[in-house]
């Protein structure tokens, strides 16, 4: 049977066309999914030992969906990679294009639509390479996002013909990572500052050369989430500086004289879609201005923070120290003028030094990324616990079930024992501890103010703070006239000491109650342990007095005992929320079918921290007063679903519902088992009329 010409010409030009749209010889891996299609490509046709071998990762995304840049901006997540290469290979950062912005509702997000490719240099060793082709694995994910947000992944594998193979680089790949290299950002181009004040910075660029057209929109992105608000509002103005930009701060401003990385972004529009220009630049913190205004702020702030720092010795938490020192003073009122300043100033001295160590590790803390702030210790289960058995220990210490004379178990006694400049130091240091809680009038705003300074100001805004709570007690030891007011030594100063230790009972009891917010059943229930294991110790060592060798083993015995029984509380993840909100009921099928048939009716919202559009609905429509009034007066149920991890149960209620992500939101009428299907959109209006049709 002879083939006709003319089929025979179809089937040579289909092969033919086959052939070109396949993947280069050196390889290209790809994973699609119903809303990207994600290629792995290398640009070089082979290695070269001893060279960079340049690999790209590329998005093609179905229309309006997007993925995200390195900074997503008020929600989402950045592509990340993870490589298998071959041994001793190593991949680079990612080259980020410059992204767009994307405005959902009041919040904005940073990253790309339709195509984007991100490239990664990868260093090849000197040295031959091994036998045979080379493979390179790539496992990716990444979070795709239109109204929905849906985390998808993959894994993807390149294999290169070993070197001297005959290979031919693709042009059509290559021009791919040249568009690519067109879209970064320059760099050395730009340079500036910053000043924080208040809640926005004031960012001057110097910019030789640049041309910014009055109709061109200037704005600037962090490296990093924190340090400026992606949702606010920008402005600019040219100056005999530079370009001035204010920008809204952030979460998480930069403290100190940090350096803050970003993108400055000019975009020209000229009719259709915008044009971007992207400059890497550095932004130096800006010295404060030695100006009367700044100067006052400073001031005024040191002020704030002296006298809130004498009224904090007033406060409920410090007061059980402060009766320590009563007795102190009482004891001490024979003693010769020296003895007295000498404890006098141990004491200022344990505040100062402790106030100033808690102010350097929260600055350090907070430049690392931390949002931190006053009292931000007790945010460690852990040192809730310590401090709740320091406080146990000081307790039965004063309550007569051990004696010590010096050491950091007297501390809490050591006036009472009158011998020790130690002693009275490590009183300083407990009560610092104890007022690290607390806030008295004046000291929210000084510390707010000591936050935002760089690290010199901070200091002296808590030294001051620190000067105002040791001063009452440092003068009274100058002065000890002052002093003849207390009663003279006698028994009554027993009876005293032991209804002193019922104070720090209570401080106890509270940290155990913070404690409880903190952890899950099993570990607070350790926790407990705990305490009893020190009241045990404390005991014996009341009984036995034990010296030497036999009191390093009780106190090895009780170290091993709570090094294990606090490892549960160092892992316990929070089983109560810090803030708990009675109007919301944690989702599950059972209790759905529960409340309607009590007769509730039921609104669910399948939710996730990482979703824009969740936490768009949740602003403008879910916790609004009006909203939760509407709520309250029908009597509906409000359950959540919480999918920011990936849960089972939620991810089937979403496939039945013909979702593959959130949001989600359904309403159940009373007695009834199918939902209303809302928008993914949500306005009050939406909400309430949903409601009403019920």
């Amino acid at each position: 049977m002879k083939t006709k010409p003319g089929l025979f010409a179809i089937i040579f030009w289909l092969v033919w066309l086959l052939a070109l749209a396949a993947p280069p010889a050196h390889g290209a891996a790809t994973v699609s999914t119903p809303h990207a299609t994600v290629t792995l490509l290398s640009e070089q046709p082979q290695a070269t030992p001893g060279q960079t071998l340049w690999l790209g990762l590329r998005f093609k995304l179905i229309p309006h969906w997007h993925v995200y840049w390195r900074n997503p901006g008020a929600s989402g997540a950045a592509p990340v990679i993870r490589w298998t290469l071959p041994e001793g290979w190593t991949a680079g950062d990612l080259h980020w294009p410059v992204p767009q912005r994307i405005p959902v509702g009041p919040l904005t997000n940073y990253g790309y639509e339709e195509a984007v490719t991100l490239l990664v240099p990868v260093r090849i060793p000197e040295g031959p390479l091994p036998a045979g082709p080379l493979t390179l694995t790539a496992d990716a994910e990444w979070l795709v996002c239109r109204v929905e947000c849906i985390p998808e992944s993959g894994r993807l594998t390149l294999e290169l013909p070993h070197p001297g193979s005959p290979t031919v680089g693709d042009p059509a790949t290559q021009r791919l990572f040249a568009a690519a290299r067109a879209q970064w950002p320059e760099a050395d181009r730009v340079t500036g500052r910053y000043r924080l004040a208040g809640d926005a910075q004031t960012i001057t660029l110097e910019a030789p050369g640049l041309a910014v057209d009055d109709r061109d929109e200037v704005w600037f992105a962090a490296y990093e989430w924190g340090p400026v608000d992606p949702s606010g509002a920008q402005s600019r103005q040219t100056t005999a500086e530079g370009l001035v930009l204010r920008v809204p701060a952030g979460d998480l401003p930069p403290a100190g004289d940090v350096p803050l990385d970003g993108l400055v972004v000019v975009e020209t529009r000229d009719g259709g879609a915008p044009a971007r220009r992207g400059y890497a630049v550095r932004l130096e913190a800006r010295p404060a201005a030695t100006g009367t205004s700044e100067t006052l702020g400073l001031m005024t702030a040191l002020g704030f923070a002296f006298l809130g720092g004498l009224i904090l010795n007033v406060m409920p938490c410090v007061l059980p120290v402060l009766g320590i020192k009563v007795l102190g003073f009482v004891r001490e009122a024979g003693a010769n003028h020296r003895r007295r300043v000498g404890h006098g100033l141990s004491y200022g001295a344990g505040i100062l030094l402790s106030f100033l160590a808690l102010a350097a590790a929260l600055l350090l803390l907070r430049a690392g990324g931390a949002s931190l702030g006053w009292g931000f210790q007790l945010q460690s289960p852990v040192l809730v616990a310590l401090l709740a058995y320091l406080m146990l220990l000081v307790g039965l210490n004063l309550s007569g079930v051990f004696a010590v004379g010096a050491g950091l178990m007297g501390a809490g006694q050591a006036l009472t024992a009158g011998s020790g400049l130690f002693n009275t130091f490590a009183t300083g240091v407990l009560a610092a501890v104890v007022a690290s809680p607390c806030t008295a009038p004046f000291m929210g705003t000084a510390l707010g103010f000591a936050i935002t300074r760089p690290a010199g100001a901070a200091l002296a805004v808590f030294l001051a703070l620190g000067v105002g709570f040791a001063l009452p007690v440092v003068l009274l030891s100058l002065w000890p006239a002052q002093v003849r007011w207390l009663p003279k030594p006698g028994p009554w100063m027993k009876t005293f000491q032991q209804a002193l230790a019922f104070p720090l009972y209570a401080t106890a009891a509270w940290l155990l109650w913070v404690l409880s917010q903190q952890t899950d059943a099993r570990a607070y229930g350790a926790a407990l342990a705990g305490l009893v294991a020190v009241a045990l110790a404390a005991w014996l060592y009341g009984q036995w007095q034990p010296r030497g060798w036999r009191l390093g083993l009780l106190g090895a015995a009780l170290t091993v005992v709570l090094l294990l029984l606090l490892r549960p509380v160092a892992g316990s993840d929070v089983a109560v929320p810090a803030r708990a909100d009675p109007e919301r009921l944690t989702w599950s099928e059972a209790r759905v079918r529960e409340l309607t048939a009590a007769g509730r009716p039921v609104f669910v919202n399948f939710t996730a921290a990482w979703c824009i559009t969740c936490q768009v609905n949740e602003r403008v429509a879910l916790a609004t007063e009006n909203t939760r009034r509407l709520f309250a007066d029908r009597a509906v149920a409000y359950l959540v679903a919480d999918w920011t991890r990936r849960d089972p149960a939620i991810t089937r209620q979403l496939e039945r519902h013909g979702r593959s992500g959130v949001p989600l939101y359904l309403w159940y009428a009373p007695g009834s088992e199918t939902p209303v299907v809302l928008p993914p959109l949500l306005t009050e209006g939406i909400v309430a009329e949903a409601l009403q049709s019920l």
